[in-house]
């Protein structure tokens, strides 16, 4: 056997032994246990109903944290990719769209959140829909969200009801706390807020507001507090 063939054959032989590794190797029990071992030591609240993971992409379905409920998660990658942290990925609820990339330790994602799902959430009504921005640098813990509505909105809470015909948003991520730079709307009513959230990354929705606004009914301007955690936030209304 001259050089040559020797060279192919141990090429053919690389390339069988890389794919029997791939088509064989049991990474859906690995990654799964892993995230179950994480999701223990961490006390992190999330669930989900089943996961796949690939050499070439993840999908999880009705993934759970609290309230929210994700009913798909895709991410797209390649085995190169992941060597650079470099993956496309998309999550689906009913309230929100979100689809992204991660590249390197930064994430930059866009979304498209649903006013009447979101506000079904906490027992509500709503109607409309905003998008926004989100990025974030994974090392650091530091990022920016940015969020629009163009269009009409409104949220039928029963102390404050909104109904505006634009917002706009922006905040800072740092560590555990998101800083709430402004938060505005205009038009039937109008609406003003700032403040700060004390994130729970484990527990989302045990995050403690320490929010401050002012709004107008019509010709009733208003000023009020939001405090305490999210999921069940305590308002008040200041003299």
């Amino acid at each position: 056997m001259n050089k040559k063939r020797i060279i192919l054959s141990v090429i053919v032989f690389l390339c069988a032994f890389l794919i029997t590794i791939i088509v064989k190797f049991p990474l859906n029990a690995v990654v799964s246990n892993i995230i179950a071992d994480t999701v223990k030591n961490r006390k992190i609240d999330i669930r989900y109903d089943s996961i796949n993971v690939t050499f070439f992409g993840s999908t999880a379905v009705n993934v759970k944290s609290g309230p929210i409920v994700i009913k798909n998660i895709e991410l797209d990658y390649n085995p190169l990719g992941l060597l650079f942290k470099r993956v496309s990925f998309k999550a689906q609820s009913d309230a929100f769209i979100l689809n992204g990339k991660l590249s390197g330790n930064n994430l930059n994602a866009d979304v498209k959140v649903s006013i009447a799902s979101l506000a079904q959430m906490v027992n509500m009504t709503g109607s409309g829909s905003f998008t926004g921005n989100i990025t974030y640098n994974i090392k650091n813990e530091t990022g920016k969200i940015n969020l629009d509505a163009p269009n009409k909105i409104s949220f039928n809470h029963p102390l404050v009801p909104m109904q505006a015909d634009n917002l706009k948003a922006n905040a800072d991520i740092d560590k555990n706390k998101l800083t709430i730079n402004d938060f505005s709307a205009t038009g039937q009513n109008t609406l003003k807020v700032t403040g700060y959230v004390d994130l729970n990354k484990q527990k989302i929705d045990t995050s403690i507001l320490n929010i401050k606004g002012e709004a107008s009914m019509g010709n009733y301007p208003l000023k009020f507090t939001l405090t305490g955690p999210a999921r069940m936030p305590k308002v008040a209304v200041l003299p």
